[in-house]
């Protein structure tokens, strides 16, 4: 019923409620009742339903809890204190990638295209191959883009991270982690330098993995037991 209410812009009448539940009205009203009482539905003026501010209340709580950008969040600043290097966050969105969180070291001075809420080719980037290789089935790889190479996929699932070397940005590495729920992959962490110079690709590897492990550990996740090998 809460489900309902959220989902439609607009309040519902009883009678309405009732029918698209599959209800009689006179359970749907007792429910509803309960509902209002505890304030998670509210009648409007024209005694119609809607969500209460405990519903609110409820969604906001849901929100401070351990989301996966919660969960990232203290991984990104330890890579980029450790790195010195910029760290994000990234989610699987069709064929592209959405970033949802970033941390820059303070003196930055490489120009990146992964601003918050910025949209990526999937299957250029480093998270958006941590994650194409673990979609679908969740350990087998994705219907595959046209500009991924099946055996890369079967890679990243060997070693654990993606790579991407000067593609999306001239000059600029990337190296990305997936991160898992018990659902499967929710993300990736990723970290982007300078192409030369700078700690070597299995360094920052090594920690991408280890804060991508760190995350997946707070929203009960792990890598799946078949990528490896």
């Amino acid at each position: 019923m809460l489900d309902l209410l959220a989902r439609d812009e607009r309040p519902l009448a009883l009678a309405e409620i009732a029918r698209r539940l599959g209800l009689p009205k006179s359970s749907a009203l007792s429910l509803l009742r309960a509902l209002s009482a505890a304030e998670y539905t509210a009648l409007d003026e024209g005694g119609r339903y809607r969500l209460g501010v405990r519903s609110f209340e409820i969604g906001a709580a849901y929100l401070r809890t351990m989301t996966p950008v919660r969960a990232v969040a203290p991984e990104l600043q330890r890579l980029t204190d450790r790195l010195g290097a910029t760290s994000h966050f990234a989610v699987l969105e069709g064929d592209e990638v959405v970033y949802l969180a970033k941390h820059d070291p303070p003196d930055t001075g490489l120009k990146l295209a992964s601003s918050l809420g910025a949209r990526l080719p999937a299957a250029t980037t480093a998270v958006g191959k941590a994650q194409l290789a673990y979609d679908g089935a969740r350990t087998a790889p994705a219907p595959l883009q046209p500009e991924i190479d099946p055996d890369e996929l079967s890679e990243v699932r060997r070693l654990g991270y993606a790579l991407d070397e000067g593609r999306t940005a001239t000059g600029v590495r990337c190296v990305a982690s997936p991160v898992f729920t018990p659902e499967g992959c929710c993300g990736a962490i990723g970290v982007s330098l300078l192409l030369h110079g700078g700690p070597s690709t299995e360094a920052v590897a090594g920690e991408v993995r280890l804060a991508a492990e760190r995350a997946s550990a707070r929203l009960g996740g792990r890598e799946p037991a078949t990528a490896v090998g």
